[in-house]
């Protein structure tokens, strides 16, 4: 839950936060890491 993948050519990041985990609290690095992707990107 803590991956994330950039599609630099397309400016597409994405996370499977939700889809992977059981509690809320394991989604947090991966989205995390998702919005410092997406700041570096604009």
């Amino acid at each position: 839950v803590e991956e994330f993948v950039v599609d630099h050519e397309n400016k597409i990041v994405s996370t499977p936060a939700y889809m992977s985990a059981n509690r809320i609290t394991e989604v947090e690095a991966g989205i995390t890491k998702l919005v410092d992707e997406v700041l570096k990107l604009i």
